[in-house]
């Protein structure tokens, strides 16, 4: 589970301002989730989300 949100963080760490990026993003997160099913996965998921769109927020205000 780790490596596979390690993988996933590393995919969209380079945050596109396009809407097949976002659409990706949650498709591939709710496939992780769905394998994994657990709270913990979630929670990662969700922090990787908040990181996701802090970094996307950070780069719409400069």
């Amino acid at each position: 589970m780790f490596s596979d949100i390690w993988k996933f963080y590393r995919k969209y760490r380079e945050v596109k301002d396009d809407g097949d990026y976002w659409k990706q993003l949650i498709n591939e997160a709710d496939m992780i989730y769905r394998k994994y099913n657990t709270r913990l996965c979630k929670s990662l998921l969700l922090d990787v989300l908040d990181e996701v769109e802090r970094v996307y927020q950070n780069q719409k205000s400069l």
